[in-house]
């Protein structure tokens, strides 16, 4: 584990900006003793990648990508945009995906007790993504956390129907679509690229082995 100041010497960046990448769920990191410590694994992984230019995706044009990555259509794209998301899914490795895709959604951590996780996992208003998929196959199970997208009008009813709260430790991941962008239909799982950008987004070995790959499997 490293300190702070450790980790954003390594990443060649301001101190704070490693604290917002802790706050958003980017960095897997661990508070101790009142200060983060963030995993040393991690930090090597986001400072081996190399980023394309400019900046991260719009959450259309994320959604576009993520779609164009799994043969889907994105008719809230013109044309001209679905092409261009086509040949970054075809050119861009997965550590690129997720860069770009980091505005998909927000991301909301809470505590749930354990008794209510296997309800919520089967809600229909939630789309499983991550170590939460059930009919995507993936090389990391986690019984006890559930992770998944769901409409921004919803999350206040399943905070409440399901006792989350905000805690010193998170067992459930709620990703809220920005209001007025609906890409999901009836599915009960996120899409493979989906699946595979969110694994890689928690930052440990196993989750980013995990994503790896799928990614490989959807490429292939």
């Amino acid at each position: 584990m490293l300190s702070v100041p450790q980790a954003a010497a390594r990443l060649g960046v301001h101190p704070g900006r490693v604290r917002q990448l802790v706050a958003e769920g980017r960095l897997a990191s661990e508070k101790v003793g009142g200060r983060w410590l963030v995993d040393e694994a991690a930090v090597a992984a986001r400072a081996a990648i190399e980023l394309p230019p400019g900046r991260p995706l719009s959450p259309r044009a994320a959604w576009g990508l993520l779609w164009a990555a799994d043969g889907r259509a994105a008719p809230w794209l013109a044309d001209r945009e679905m092409r261009r998301a086509r040949q970054r899914a075809r050119s861009w490795p997965l550590e690129h995906w997720a860069w770009a895709c980091q505005h998909r959604a927000a991301v909301h951590r809470f505590y749930g007790h354990p008794s209510v996780l296997g309800r919520l996992a089967e809600d229909d208003r939630l789309v499983r993504s991550g170590a939460s998929a059930r009919n995507v196959y993936i090389d990391l199970v986690l019984l006890d956390h559930v992770d998944g997208y769901l409409a921004a009008d919803d999350l206040d009813r399943v905070v409440d129907e399901y006792g989350l709260h905000h805690a010193g430790r998170s067992n459930v991941v709620m990703r809220v679509l920005p209001k007025g962008l609906h890409v999901f239909g009836y599915e009960r799982d996120a899409p493979r690229p989906v699946i595979a950008v969110d694994l890689l987004d928690v930052g440990d070995d196993r989750s980013m082995r995990a994503a790896h790959n799928l990614f490989e499997r959807t490429r292939s």
